[in-house]
Parts: C-alpha cells; structure tokens; sequence
C-alpha cells in the first residue's frame, strides 16, 4: 500500500487539521524518541479544545524531514498506534502534546478501538487512560469522559462525532428534551462541527540529514513553555548511533532496580550519577556539552546503574530505607552511587561509616538547600572519608540536629527519618500477649504501606487541630487495625507490649485516662527526641561532627 502524500513538502504550509490528523494516524509523521512523553495535564488539554472552539491560533506544527535518517520512534501517539511509513522520513519535532490530545479527542471511537485490540494481539501495551473528550451542553465546556454526571449522560457530546457526519446526524436525531433545547443542541453541535473542521495548523518543515541540528532544534522548542527534564533535553541531545539515553537509563533501572523494589527512583538521581562520573557538576546546565560526552562514553549509564544498584542494597540491608519515598534526600543516594562507583566493594568498617554519614546528613538536614559547589566539596568529603578513613563533613553553618516540626509532614526529611525509628521502636521484645498483629515486623509495615502506616490516633476536635496533627500523634500500625486500635487508644486500654512498640510510657496512658490529650503529646515529644537521640549520636561521633 503506498502511502499518501503529505498536504505540505518542503515549505511552510497551513493544512485543516482533520487532514494533520489523518496524515499522523497513517504514519505520515512518525514521533522520533528523543521526544519525551505526554506530559499535559487534563487542564492544560481542554484549554488547548476551547481555545480550537474559540478560533484562537494553536501555534505551529514542526516537522523535521529527513530522507536519509532512521530513527527509532514510538509506535503509538495517545491512544493510537502509529503506522510505519514507507516513504521519505518525517519526524515530529513540535507539537506532540497537542497531538497527541486531539487524536484522542477527535479520532472515531472505533479507530480507538481498533489500535486497542493491535495491541492486545501482542504489539506493544495498550494504552491505559482513557483519552474520551466530551462537551457538555448545560456546562457549554468540554469535560472528560470520568467527569459526565450520570444523569446527563445524554447531554453531553462525543468529541469523536465531530468529523464524522454520519454519526453526528445519528446523535442530533436520538437527542431528548423539548424542541426548543433539541434545536439548541443542535445548533452547537454545527457550531463545534464548523469551528473544528475549518480549523488550520501551520506546519513548518526542516528540511536536512544533520540529526544533530534537528535534535538542537528540538531543544530550543521545547526549553520554553512546559517545563521539560534535564534528563529528556539531555537526551535530545546526545541522541544519534546506537545510544539512546532514555532507554539507557530505563534499562538499567531495570536490571539493576527492579529487583530491590526501587524500579521508580527519579531518573535524575542515574543522571547527576552520570553527569558526576563524566567530571561535571551535578547541577551544570549545558546541555550541549554533556549531550556530547554521553554520546562518547554512553557505557557510563550500565557503569552507574550497577553502582546504582549497590548503593541501594546498602541502604536497605544497612539503613532500613526499603523503598524510594523513604529516602531523606536523593543527592544522598546520588553519592553512594558515586562513592560505590569508586569503592564497589567497601569492607565492613567502611560500610559502618557510610551508615554514619548517612544519618548525619539526615538528621543535620545537611543538604537542604546546597549549592552544586556544596554537593562538589560533600562529594570529594565522601570519597576522602572511603579512601583514608579520614571522615569529616564540611560544615557551611553550624551542624545543629533539627528538631520535627510542629506538623507531622511525610515528605520532610525529618519525618521519614522519625518513621524509620518509629519501625525500630515496633520490634522491641515483647513482655506480654500483644492485641496487635505481630506478624509484620515494624520495618515491613512501614516498606508494605508508607506514609498510610503512620495513624492518628488521637482524635480531631476543633480546639485540638494542633495536637492532631502534631508528629507525636503519630502511630505505626497496618492501616487495617486503626479503628481498633484507636477505640481502645480513647479508653488508656493499651498492653504493656503495644506501648512499647508505640512509644507510649505509662505517664502517657495516665494521661489519656484523664482525658488530657495536651500532656500526652508532651510527653510523647520527649519520649522521642529521647528516642532519636541515643539513635545518631554515636553517628554524629563517627562523623566527627559537634552540635
């Protein structure tokens, strides 16, 4: 089957967007990948159909046109699979997002369909969002599909109708409601067929067999506008040969990752790794330049994933942090991956260090706010401290151990670290027949549940949001026994072995028997910063670090 000749060749052209559509679903302009993902929010998507409604201009379409390059290119845009072109190579330089959410939203049902069943017979994943786009008569605004309310179900217009005559025609006849609301509808429904079909999209054609000068180009559109990844800019530009640094990255997140459970840290954490072992900063922004050096050392990806992988061995068998999200700081991980990139097998000693310097960095909240030439000097402190068990901390402020914020918040670092003794805590022997489910140890519920496993178990009253959500009213339990708990936690009915794994001192018990929910948690508060401070001083010593 030949395949059809685009509307535009080697000038700029302006085509209706129904064929722009079509030209992509046929594989006329293929998605090279160096291109990142959809990225677009569904606000920033309805934006971009009222705006198509309203005959406010999209912007331009760029097209790179090669006859001579091959590159390798994503086998589906949204929800549809992208046929392979037999003819001159086009490649889409620009305009991805806002393709990608018209072909879901304009395209028959039934070619979605269809691109979902090529997939289920084995030819990549089918896509799993539902890319529907409906317009809604009572709103006069496009809603996505998840969003109709059912009883308007009927009120509301597939975008998928709107170059589809016959379908249009079938849906205005079935319409419901009185004649005058019919014909209302009516009249939009030609309203939104006339504003899309006689939309036009520029497209701007670059015409030349220089990859590096269409991955520059890439880079300068895509610098502007929605934020875009160090990781994907980077890749853009190192693109060319056998070397892709998403995939690069991806694989080696799998091979080495995927099997200690942490297949989601950030990309970014493998490229500061990268971009340190390739004798840059981690924090250096020119793209070109670092495009250019993974392209002549692209073994360096494997190279830090295996340290990678190392580095988050230790900090689960060595720190407890058993998943991700329960890391304090990224750069921390950034490190360790150096650090085992260099001493791949550290002994025993240098493994106690590196616990050390982990919890100091924590609990000093060492890298918050740090400059790239901070992260240079902990580095080369790190490596200095492997090489001559020399160990020492540069200090830009006075070391002092953060106290936990009034408010208990996850995402700090002080919190997680907080949680990680709460699972310490759990484990202690037990001196009686707890009620609690002991079949988990602490560090299992905490890498099972995460930020779920840490309950309230104090109750909220309008007086009290303080103590509510204060860290000290904090608990670590399987979600599934929190209401349990939590009645016999009202009553002061808490055995001698769940007050240990709670830390709760019978002074706290006494405490919630008078009602007096202020005292516990002052009591609490102590009990921990007690708690954590028998837990890093000796880390501290170790560091030689004064607070």
């Amino acid at each position: 089957m030949n395949m059809k000749i685009p509307s535009y060749h080697s000038d700029p052209h302006v085509t209706y967007l129904s064929k722009l559509l079509e030209e992509i679903r046929e594989g006329a302009i293929q998605v090279p990948k160096f291109q990142r993902p959809l990225v677009w929010s569904w606000d920033d998507r309805l934006e971009l159909l009222r705006s198509i409604r309203d005959g406010i201009p999209m912007g331009a379409i760029m097209v790179w046109r090669s006859s001579e390059q091959k590159l390798e290119c994503y086998e589906s845009l949204g929800p549809f699979k992208i046929r392979r072109s037999g003819g001159a190579s086009q490649y889409l330089l620009d305009g991805v997002q806002r393709l990608s959410t018209l072909l879901g939203a304009l395209s028959p049902i039934e070619a979605i369909n269809d691109d979902a069943d090529e997939f289920l017979e084995g030819d990549g994943e089918p896509p799993t969002e539902n890319f529907e786009v409906h317009y809604d008569f009572e709103l006069r605004d496009f809603i996505k599909r998840e969003d109709i309310r059912l009883p308007s179900v009927s009120q509301t217009l597939p975008l998928s109708l709107l170059f589809d005559s016959v379908g249009m025609l079938r849906f205005q006849r079935g319409m419901t409601g009185s004649e005058d609301e019919v014909d209302a509808h009516i009249e939009i429904c030609d309203q939104l067929v006339a504003a899309f079909r006689d939309y036009k999209v520029p497209v701007i054609p670059i015409v030349t067999e220089d990859v590096e000068m269409a991955t520059r180009t890439f880079q300068r559109l895509n610098s502007q506008g929605k934020a875009m990844s160090e990781a994907h800019m980077i890749h853009a530009l190192s693109w060319g040969g056998d070397f892709n640094l998403n995939t690069s990255i991806r694989e080696t997140k799998t091979s080495e990752l995927a099997k200690l459970g942490w297949s989601d840290v950030n990309d970014d954490v493998i490229l500061k790794a990268c971009k340190i072992a390739l004798g840059f900063g981690v924090y250096v922004k020119s793209a070109d330049e670092i495009g250019r050096a993974f392209k002549n050392h692209s073994g360096v990806v494997e190279e830090v994933g295996k340290a990678c992988g190392l580095a988050v061995k230790f900090l689960i068998e060595r720190c407890s942090i058993s998943r991700p999200d329960l890391l304090p700081y990224a750069l921390q991980l950034v490190l360790l991956t150096n650090a085992f990139r260099i001493h791949p097998m550290p002994t025993d000693q240098q493994k106690d260090r590196l616990v050390s310097w982990f919890w100091t960095t924590t609990y000093c909240e060492y890298f918050a706010g740090m400059s790239g030439d901070r992260v240079e000097k902990a580095r080369k402190d790190l490596e200095i401290g492997l090489s001559n068990d020399n160990w020492h901390l540069t200090s830009f402020v006075p070391f002092e151990v953060q106290k936990l914020n009034r408010k208990f918040d996850f995402r700090a670092v002080r919190a997680k670290a907080f949680a990680l003794r709460l699972t310490e805590a759990y484990q202690l022997p037990m001196s009686d027949s707890a009620i609690l489910d002991s079949s988990m140890s602490g560090a299992e519920i905490l890498q099972e549940y995460g930020r779920e496993a840490l309950l309230q178990l104090l109750p909220r009253t309008s007086s009290q949001k303080i103590i509510y959500s204060s860290y000290a009213n904090r608990f670590l339990l399987p979600p599934e026994q929190g209401w349990e708990i939590k009645d016999r936690f009202a009553l002061g009915e808490i055995s001698q072995t769940e007050q240990s794994q709670l830390l709760i001192s019978p002074g706290m018990v006494s405490a919630l028997n008078k009602n007096d929910h202020i005292e516990f948690i002052r009591l609490r508060e102590v009990a921990i910063f007690e708690y954590e401070k028998a837990f890093y001083e000796p880390h501290l010593q170790n560091m030689n670090v004064q607070v």
